[in-house]
């Protein structure tokens, strides 16, 4: 089962409600990782951390919400959203995504393109 953007962007509201909890199974396995740490790896940012995060809470959460859906919240998942913000304060990170209103904006756009192909 595909959870990505596109799969919840073209799908139903009950579909992407089924996608969205399907996803929520799959991020609890990152909440479960980062318990007690900052980063995956504990204390220092490291290849994973760019990874999971240049997907997840950068591209995905930000489309979902593009969407009009909040798949990750601070109340089932505050390891992962501790984790963002860590990642957030990363200066690289910083310097590479974009600000969250314009790229929430610019996944709007990208939703009406791929609902209207």
């Amino acid at each position: 089962m595909n959870v990505g953007f596109v799969s919840m962007a073209r799908a139903d509201e009950k579909g992407r409600e089924v996608l969205a909890e399907k996803a929520r199974e799959l991020i609890m396995y990152l909440e479960k990782e980062l318990v007690g740490k900052d980063y995956f790896g504990g204390k220092t940012v490291g290849f994973l951390d760019f990874v999971a995060g240049s997907l997840i809470p950068f591209c995905l959460e930000r489309g979902w919400e593009g969407i009009g859906l909040e798949v990750i919240t601070e109340e089932k998942f505050p390891e992962f959203k501790k984790w963002v913000r860590n990642l957030e304060k990363v200066e690289i990170v910083k310097d590479c995504v974009p600000p969250r209103e314009k790229h929430v904006e610019h996944m709007n756009y990208m939703t009406e393109r791929v609902r209207s192909s």
